[in-house]
């Protein structure tokens, strides 16, 4: 019987990460990536009370992440999950009679996905691809948007994950916060065109047009609009991001120029 090693991401997240590993025990093995700088909290501590196995994996890079927890795995098949996300018991069956028969190398999940405490009916279907065969990983690339490279085909699953995502604002724009950064050094080494003000309107306004009203998202109650409206933000601070990295002279010399202007003026006058 081929062997299934659940790999999670973790940071920071000792009440989040129980549930995740509750769900995973139908797995042969379960390591958790500690990422980033390290968890500060009990993460790593309520990991190890249940078996788990840690690996250490810093810096901010999603693909070395995965790639990272795919090195150390022992079983024949990965199944990847985020601290947020939930395997119920029929996607747990599909998964095991999946792998003792595959027709593929690597299936993607649909997921549940649930917004401030409610489903989104109007979410696109979010399938990821997160259960692969070993042998057909080559690896993971992108630090940001990452993307497993699968020598083989690659099927779907029926059953769907839970994912409890975005919980409050504070985890939402700190989440954004961070991959911003990433996306925006990304489009700059890709030569995005300079950052101009009609460009901001037109991104923001593409990116709520897209949720609010061909997505559906107004049918979705107030979670629903608080999400197009927030995607918009989201997209606003990756591009202002960006325009901060274009700009000449840096806004760090911008500042340092005024200063000296000032100090300037006090030494005449001395």
């Amino acid at each position: 019987m081929p062997k299934l090693s659940v790999i999670i991401l973790a940071h920071n997240v000792e009440e989040e990460i129980i549930p995740a590993l509750e769900t995973s025990k139908f797995a042969d093995e379960i390591i958790v990536v500690d990422t980033d700088e390290g968890s500060t909290d009990k993460t790593v501590a309520v990991s190890l009370k249940r078996g788990v196995r840690i690996v250490r994996s810093p810096g901010y890079n999603f693909a070395k992440w995965r790639n990272d927890g795919a090195q150390a795995a022992r079983g024949d098949w990965l199944l990847y999950l985020d601290s947020d996300e939930r395997i119920p018991v029929k996607l747990a069956q599909e998964i095991r009679e999946t792998i003792e028969n595959p027709a593929h190398q690597a299936y993607t999940i649909s997921r549940f996905e649930v917004f401030l405490g409610k489903h989104l009916e109007h979410w696109p279907d979010p399938r990821v691809l997160r259960l692969i065969q070993k042998s057909a990983l080559k690896r993971w690339e992108g630090k940001v948007h990452e993307q497993p490279i699968i020598d083989g085909t690659v099927g779907d699953l029926e059953k769907q994950m839970v994912h409890l995502s975005h919980k409050n604002i504070d985890e939402k724009v700190t989440s954004t916060m961070k991959w911003s950064s990433l996306e925006a050094e990304m489009m700059l080494k890709a030569g995005h065109p300079p950052m101009a003000g009609w460009r901001f309107l037109r991104i923001m306004f593409t990116e709520f047009l897209n949720r609010f009203i061909r997505q559906g998202l107004w049918k979705d109650g107030v979670e629903g609009w608080i999400e197009a409206i927030y995607q918009m933000f989201s997209k606003f601070i990756s591009y202002e991001r960006l325009w901060e990295m274009q700009r000449k002279p840096s806004l760090k010399d911008a500042y340092k120029k005024i200063d000296q202007q000032v100090l300037d003026e006090w030494s005449q006058k001395k």
